[in-house]
């Protein structure tokens, strides 16, 4: 097993840079995902890894040992794409089993041992009944579980995992997670894991990373990217309903400082705060700065709650069976708070107290569009 470690690597494409100096460390036995939308330049990053795509500068190491130079093959990783390619005449056994007899195979194996790991990893991924059915007998579903099998079949340096259950069905999605989870306590084996889903990466990562058009914007633990976004982009793309960003700026008047959204609402700032805004306005050089909140830090009443909060009418309201998400309108944008309460005496138009708690505020510069 290796400790995977990038160090400055870039990837161009003639003139356009697809990858831009990143670095990061999977050690063994770590999860650690690569979260972001289309196009920002996950898949490059496991094909570098991997050996597909020479890198363009920086240097990839397994262990401690330089790994540019080397072949796939000599690099003895373990990919699992998006798409399923398999070997349409081969059976499911055959295609799990191919990796165990691609010539220069690391393992010799007899047929006994080659079944027993063969079925030993489909039961793993709940298809050991499909062993004997060719891949047009399969649903897609189906199909990427063997793909999945086929990777995990190996004795491997690292897994490389690029959207290998983006196919599946949300409970099929959910017993696949668990099992890749368990693999990568079981074996030990470093998992770097691609995915536009930032639920899968929250849900199984030791750590996690947010690209942007071939960047890093952060790199963390799930709890750390969540709970404390770098970036808007960051709060913006992790979580469900997506974290509010509102645009404003600070004001002070007769001693007091405040954060104002014209035409809408104040709040005052205090204490540490404060100290959040006055960092991000000697970062950005402006006092019109981007405030972000979760929506589920985000209190509604028809009561006012405290000396912080505003008056709003109700945009609209969804009520789903866990939890209500209420709506707000600015004059550029909107805002949502999220309660576990149904909320049933609230309808459209009414107005009510709006508060946000201060402990869970963030302060940004602002680097995407967020009007209506």
């Amino acid at each position: 097993m290796a400790e995977v470690r990038l160090v400055n690597v870039s990837k161009k494409y003639g003139h356009k840079l697809a990858i831009n100096d990143l670095s990061f460390d999977n050690k063994e036995g770590d999860f650690f995902s690569i979260v972001g939308p289309a196009g920002a330049g996950k898949s490059t990053i496991l094909k570098m890894v991997a050996g597909l795509e020479p890198v363009t500068s920086g240097e990839i190491y397994f262990n401690n040992t330089l790994v540019n130079e080397l072949s796939p093959k000599e690099r003895n990783v373990a990919m699992a794409f998006e798409t399923y390619n398999l070997y349409s005449h081969f059976s499911v056994y055959d295609n799990i089993a191919f990796p165990l007899r691609a010539p220069g195979r690391r393992e010799k194996l007899t047929p006994a041992e080659e079944r027993k790991r063969v079925e030993e990893v489909a039961d793993f991924l709940g298809i050991k009944r499909l062993l004997d059915r060719k891949p047009v007998q399969l649903s897609g579903g189906e199909k990427q579980r063997v793909c999945l099998s086929r990777a995990m079949i190996r004795r491997c340096e690292c897994f490389l995992l690029d959207e290998p259950i983006a196919h599946l069905d949300a409970r099929l999605k959910f017993s696949t997670q668990a099992a890749l989870k368990r693999l990568s306590v079981k074996l030990g084996t470093a998992i770097i894991y691609v995915t536009h889903d930032y639920r899968e990466a929250l849900g199984m990562s030791d750590q996690m990373a947010v690209l942007r058009k071939g960047s890093f914007e952060q790199m963390g633990t799930p709890e750390e990217i969540y709970n404390h976004p770098a970036t808007d982009f960051v709060a913006n793309f992790v979580g469900d309903p997506p974290c509010n960003l509102i645009d404003g700026r600070i004001v002070g008047d007769n001693g007091r400082t405040s954060f104002k959204v014209d035409g809408a609402f104040s709040f005052p700032l205090g204490g540490e705060l404060l100290e959040k805004a006055d960092a991000t306005v000697k970062k950005t050089g402006v006092n019109d700065i981007r405030l972000g909140i979760r929506p589920a830090r985000v209190a509604v009443s028809k009561e006012k709650i405290s000396d912080r909060c505003f008056p709003l009418p109700i945009y609209a309201i969804v009520r789903r069976p866990q939890s209500t998400v209420i709506t707000f309108e600015l004059e550029k944008s909107f805002f949502r708070a999220s309660s576990e309460e149904a909320l049933l005496d609230l309808e459209m138009s009414d107005q009510v107290w709006v508060d946000f708690n201060p402990e869970h505020i963030f302060f940004f510069q602002k680097t995407i569009d967020i009007s209506k």
